[in-house]
């Protein structure tokens, strides 16, 4: 279960989400609702035509650059450390790949079972939980992603 929405964010919109992606390059980072930016709101919204609307209390916010970060294996998006710690399975409710800089990309396209999604600047997908998906090997160019978890319960460690 996925989404594609194309030109989802404005150029100003997106020189924003990519600011406050540098603080988020190499690890996650939790964002309670209260202190929700513009762009999460306008993405949570998204996300709640997608799912359905739900209680969120926060964010789970990382970024992806080809420059600085390697990108993960076939996974489901998840609370990582509770699975380390206990083997429990949560999920959030759902989460985002937000495209923030696409040049001259070769490879790295999102895959969702056989899908293949040929990412775009300004193109926001929007994945259901416990959806398996990986992004391919990266040829050559350049890919800079801001990922969202948006979650209705605590995560293990806040």
């Amino acid at each position: 279960m996925f989404r594609v929405i194309k030109n989802f964010f404005t150029e100003d919109e997106i020189n924003i989400l990519k600011q406050s992606s540098s603080n988020c390059l190499d690890d996650s980072h939790f964002i309670p609702t209260k202190f929700f930016s513009r762009e999460h709101k306008k993405a949570l919204q998204a996300c709640f035509s997608f799912v359905g609307e739900e209680s969120v209390i926060g964010v789970e916010q990382w970024a992806f650059h080809t420059d600085f970060t390697s990108l993960p294996d076939e996974h489901q998006d998840r609370d990582e450390e509770l699975f380390e710690k206990t083997g429990e399975l949560s999920f959030p409710i759902c989460s985002c790949v937000i495209y923030l800089d696409i040049e001259d990309l070769v490879g790295a396209e999102l895959e969702i079972g056989s899908t293949k999604i040929v990412p775009e600047t300004g193109m926001l997908v929007l994945i259901g939980p416990e959806v398996w998906h990986r992004v391919a090997d990266i040829v050559s160019g350049k890919r800079h992603s801001l990922n969202y978890n948006f979650w209705n319960k605590r995560l293990y460690s806040s």
